[in-house]
């Protein structure tokens, strides 16, 4: 069923009130095109995004594995991101990213310089992950080394 408490997540007001922490609004490419930027030190297609040193610093971890509150789970948390805790990011065990509200995730993976973007087009609860299932046909169609 969708969910009700985020019905009007793509309205105009939802998208003006710029809450940091659940408003994000990007396609699926533009996420992966970010994460993949990341995933390579911060560059991507040669142009050069963010120093290597500002990648480094947003994956270091700065909260350890402590239960989440919301999720149930315990995480580990970078500067904005989540820190591969339990897989849920993919079998890489120094990747990272954020997942979002009805299955949406971006995540990079510096060992196989891989980054992934995933959207959902209707927030809807229950039932596994769609993002598992994607994860683990991306990590299927890798190379074991980049």
């Amino acid at each position: 069923p969708l969910i009700r408490a985020y019905a009007d997540a793509w309205s105009p007001a939802w998208r003006r009130a710029e809450l940091a922490a659940s408003s994000g609004h990007a396609t699926a490419r533009g996420i992966a095109t970010v994460y993949g930027a990341l995933a390579r030190g911060g560059s991507l297609a040669g142009v050069r995004l963010l120093q290597a040193r500002t990648v480094d610093a947003l994956r270091e971890e700065v909260v350890g594995r402590v239960p989440d509150l919301v999720l149930g789970s315990p995480m580990r948390r970078g500067r904005g991101v989540n820190l591969n805790t339990a897989g849920e990011l993919g079998p890489g065990p120094e990747a990272y990213g954020h997942t979002g509200t009805g299955g949406s995730l971006g995540m990079a993976d510096p060992s196989r310089r891989v980054g992934a973007g995933f959207v959902m087009n209707q927030l809807r609860g229950g039932g596994r992950r769609p993002t598992q299932r994607l994860l683990e046909a991306l990590y299927r169609c890798l190379p074991e080394t980049a």
